[in-house]
This record gives C-alpha cells, structure tokens and sequence, in this order.
C-alpha cells in the first residue's frame, strides 16, 4: 500500500513505524507555518500512528485521508482549515481546538471531546458524533449534512445560521442551544432534549421532533413548514409569528406557550393539547386542522367552530 507524506511517496518496504512517520511530518508543518527552510505541508494518508499526545499542536491546513488516531489528544490545538477524509478520531480529545473552515468527510467521531471547540464555517459530511461531547461548541455558519449526533452533549452550544441537512439526533441533548437563524431540513430528532434552545428565525423544514422535550424552547419568527412534531412537550414555547404551514403536533402538549401572530393555514392540530396556549385565536384555529381529539385553549375537545374560544 503506498501513501503519502508531505507530498513524498513511500513504499511498505522503506516504511518506518507510522507513529515515527506521523511526528516528522508534524516537525515538518510547524516549519512549513513558520515558514522556515525544510517545511513541508504536511499531506499525510493511510497511517496509523494510534494514540498520540499533541495538545496545542500547530496542524492549519494540513490535509489527513484515512489517518487513525483514536482516543489522542489534541486539545488546544489549531486545526484551521485542515482537511479530514475517512479518518478515526474517536474519543480523541479535541477540547478548545480551532476547527475553523475544516472540512470533514465521513469522519468517525464518536465519543470525541469538542467541548468549547470553535467549528465556525467548518464543513461536515457523512460523520459519525454518536456520544460527542460538545457543550459550548461554537459551529456558526458551519454546513453538516448528512452526521449522526445520535447521544451527543450539545448543551449551550452556538449553531447560528448553520445549515444542517439530513442529520440524525437520537437522544441528543440540544439544552440551551442557539440555532437562531439556522436552516434545518430533513432532520430527525428521536427522544432528543432542547429546552430553553433558541430556534428563532430559523427554516425547520420538513424535519421530525418525536418525543422530545422542548419547553420552553424559542420557535419566534420561524419557519416550520413540514415539520412534525409528535408526542413532543412543547410546554411554555415561544411559537409567535412562526410559520405552521403544514406543520404536524399530534400528541404534543403546548400548555403556556404563546402564539400571537403565528401562521397557522394548514397546520394539523389533531390529537395536540392545547390547553392554556395564549394568543391562539379561533381564527387561527380554523384555519389549521382540529378534531376531537384537540384540545382547545379554553380547556374543551374540539373541532375549533367561531365563538367557541
């Protein structure tokens, strides 16, 4: 099997040890950064070093292809626009790191540590953070598509006008996040915990909220076309001026939110409890679905009729 180091070319039989191969070509980065004579950018593929300590290595733009490293420590460590394919970074420690502009392509991750890892504008395609610990993270403007955040710690973490396309979110702890202004589609989240996260002004089109806990979650301003959100407690929400089009609550219990304002044409209110919704007016409710199984602000079944409310 050949591969590469800082662009040479090696074969198996001069191969030193890969731990050996892996700290030279960090030597060699750091000199390429601070531009001395000797650096090289390190480009390093089909390596297996195993565990290593690095903390607060100096690896910007370096580019990594089915490199494994599980459980290392890179915690502190400035990894601006490096590259990742196919690589084992499980349980690695990647605290505090500078992740900005990364991209990551089909990366393991799970049960990495990204605690108060900067992952602004960073791109992420086909990664697995099952059990990732990322309490807060920062992934402004980031682009995810396609990761599994299945048990992932993302309590506080700031995801403002990140874009995340079909990503999975299965008993996720989303506590306290901040996805103001974020577009989110196709995502399912199972049993998953987001109360007190702000989602105003964010696009939440067509994703699936199954038996979450969102109280007091803030959903102002945003769009929820599609979107379903079954046997959810969306207790004491802020649901003002969000746009419902479409959107599903069966099971859902919404007691104390507020609706004032909120777009609600074609909105499926079957089986939700919406006892003690403030600002919801009859208006609005005929113009979503109701049926028996509503129930209606004032504490009665539905189906919502003028001048019941």
């Amino acid at each position: 099997m050949g591969f590469q180091i800082a662009g040479e070319a090696r074969d198996d039989a001069s191969r030193p040890a890969d731990a050996e191969i892996w700290r030279e070509a960090i030597r060699q980065h750091a000199q390429w950064l601070d531009r001395h004579e000797g650096g090289v950018r390190a480009a390093i593929a089909d390596l297996k070093p195993g565990e290593q300590h690095l903390p607060h290595a100096r690896l910007s733009q370096a580019s990594f292809i089915r490199v494994e490293i599980a459980a290392s420590d890179l915690m502190g460590s400035l990894l601006g626009q490096s590259h990742w394919d196919e690589c084992d970074l499980s349980m690695a420690n990647l605290s505090s790191c500078d992740l900005t502009l990364s991209a990551w392509n089909n990366v393991k991750l799970s049960g990495a540590s990204l605690s108060a890892a900067n992952l602004c504008e960073a791109k992420m395609q086909g990664c697995g953070l099952q059990q990732a610990k990322a309490p807060g993270a920062r992934w402004l403007e980031a682009h995810i598509s396609r990761c599994d955040f299945s048990h992932a710690l993302l309590v506080q973490a700031s995801m403002h006008h990140t874009v995340i396309l079909e990503s999975g979110f299965t008993g996720t702890d989303l506590s306290g996040a901040l996805l103001y202004r974020a577009r989110l589609q196709f995502c399912r989240f199972r049993e998953a915990r987001g109360q007190e996260a702000n989602f105003s002004g964010a696009q939440l089109h067509n994703c699936e909220f199954y038996r979450c806990t969102l109280d007091g979650a803030r959903f102002g301003e945003s769009d929820l076309s599609g979107t379903s959100f079954v046997e959810c407690s969306l207790r004491n929400c802020d649901l003002r001026s969000a746009e419902l089009r479409g959107s599903r609550f069966k099971g859902s219990k919404l007691a104390g939110s507020r609706m004032q304002g909120a777009k609600c044409y074609g909105a499926d209110f079957r089986g939700a409890g919406l006892h003690q919704v403030h600002g919801l007016t009859t208006r609005q409710l005929i113009q979503a679905r109701t049926d028996q199984t509503t129930i209606l602000p004032n504490g009665s079944s539905g189906p919502a009729m003028r001048g019941m409310i």
